[in-house]
């Protein structure tokens, strides 16, 4: 495998790809990779898993207002190839992933995790190099974009599944 890196700070093998699969959208075979249609709003893969349990909300560039839904569990989070932050699917390749915010039902508590990408993840202005709790108004930084977090869970609890 050819390592390559395009302009835009994407790493991609060289070998396999001409030229960069994420600026160049149409090079992709990977369909579990978020891809943009043109004139559209790229559209994430993944939708949150269970209720939605907070936001990230993009305060700058392209993305600003636009918010990405967290569920329980994990949420993947990537840029699309317009180098919009989006939620990934859990199938994603790693080297997409960038980061991972995770919220604990039992602890009823939100954490960021680091990605398995080259790219950083920052929460208020540091690097996610390991687990990271939550905590309402922090900023996230993912691919030049900056990301509010705003839990929904909290003081407000989804009642478990066997005990409905």
């Amino acid at each position: 495998m050819k390592l390559s890196k395009c302009e835009r700070g994407h790493f991609y093998d060289g070998d396999k790809y001409p030229e960069c699969p994420y600026c160049n959208p149409e090079l992709q075979h990977d369909s579990s990779i978020v891809s943009a249609r043109s004139g559209q709003e790229p559209t994430p893969v993944a939708s949150p898993t269970g209720p939605v349990t907070g936001w990230l909300v993009a305060l700058d560039g392209a993305a600003a207002g636009r918010d990405l839904r967290l569920g329980m569990g994990r949420s993947f989070l990537g840029t699309d190839p317009a180098g919009l932050p989006v939620l990934l699917s859990a199938d994603a390749p790693l080297s997409v992933r960038q980061g991972i915010v995770a919220y604990d039902p039992k602890e009823n508590s939100f954490t960021l995790l680091p990605g398995s990408s080259a790219e950083l993840l920052y929460l208020n202005g540091k690097a996610a190099l390991e687990a990271m709790p939550l905590a309402a108004g922090d900023t996230l930084t993912l691919g030049g974009t900056s990301l509010r977090f705003v839990p929904f869970c909290g003081e407000f609890r989804w009642p478990a599944p066997d005990s409905q």
